[in-house]
């Protein structure tokens, strides 16, 4: 009896679920051939794009000064692009990160897909998606954690989320994430030890200033994140990882909520497991009645 019940409401539910992803789908490409056609302005692309690989931190500041602030390991993710125009480049970058949001949002993409935060993260193709992403995963068992590299090689500060980990004594997946991390930053060094020197030196010169339109000091916001892990790991949620990872950003730009769009996953999860639950409460009562019915006929 519960199984049909399950069956049945999975019958009705998944067409809707299919047609809003379609149309997800439908929009994301079509948001893909404006952004192609004109170009939009994809300045976090293009600084990837035409760092010098030989001298990735020309000067000793972060943010817009340098442009590329990623450690050396980003270039195993974005040194290929070079090669490439650049109008191709960003065309195949856009299209990474609208992918990633498509299933990130699934049928929820349609709502959030022209909010600010994610249009100018689409427009400016920066990684704030894929970082939601990478936590997302991070979650997931097997070697999923090694996905936690890409956090901490990247923006650095976001991977304060490994503290769930250690406050839920998860040992093995924090140790995936830590072990993945130094092996792919070891592996870099040896490669390109110059590049991992002026990318040290360039984090000691201390955390990137508050920036517009929020002017959000980093400290501050990484120790609400900090707060908002420690809850989160007392009550095994995982959602606010996200948020946390989200507020500990080295720099708070309008496109950095766009990392929200990671609690989706979460969300439509927990909404998964409610609309189970009431099924199979109904299926429970259904078969309470049956059997008293059939206790009343034996009588």
């Amino acid at each position: 009896m519960i199984n049909r019940i399950l069956d049945e409401v999975a019958a009705r539910t998944r067409p809707a679920s299919l047609v809003f992803t379609g149309l997800a789908v439908a929009l994301v490409a079509y948001d893909w051939y404006l952004l192609t056609s004109s170009g939009g302005s994809p300045v976090d692309a293009l600084q990837y794009w035409r760092a010098d690989p030989n001298n990735l931190y020309p000067h000793p500041e972060l943010l817009h000064e340098n442009g590329y602030n990623y450690s050396p390991a980003f270039e195993l993710v974005i040194g290929w692009g070079r090669n490439l125009p650049f109008a191709t480049f960003v065309a195949i970058w856009r299209a990474l990160l609208l992918a990633t949001l498509v299933w990130l949002a699934g049928p929820w993409t349609l709502l959030v897909l022209f909010t600010v935060p994610v249009a100018s993260e689409i427009n400016a193709a920066n990684i704030q998606l894929l970082l939601a992403a990478a936590i997302v995963l991070g979650f997931r068992g097997g070697f999923w954690p090694l996905t936690w590299t890409f956090v901490l090689l990247t923006k650095v500060t976001p991977g304060v989320g490994l503290l769930w980990f250690l406050l839920r004594r998860r040992w093995r997946e924090l140790a995936i994430a830590v072990i993945g991390t130094v092996v792919v930053a070891g592996i870099t060094f040896v490669i390109w030890p110059e590049r991992w020197l002026g990318w040290i030196a360039l984090l000691l010169e201390g955390s990137p200033p508050p920036v517009p339109p929020y002017n959000l000091p980093l400290i501050p916001r990484l120790a609400a994140a900090v707060v908002i892990i420690v809850l989160a790991a007392w009550r095994g949620w995982r959602w606010p990882v996200v948020v946390a990872g989200m507020l500990a950003l080295p720099a708070f730009f309008t496109l950095s909520p766009s990392m929200l769009v990671g609690v989706l996953p979460f969300g439509r999860a927990a909404i998964g497991r409610w609309a189970s639950a009431r099924v199979q409460a109904r299926a429970q009562r259904l078969r309470a009645q049956g059997n008293a019915a059939g206790s009343i006929l034996a009588a």
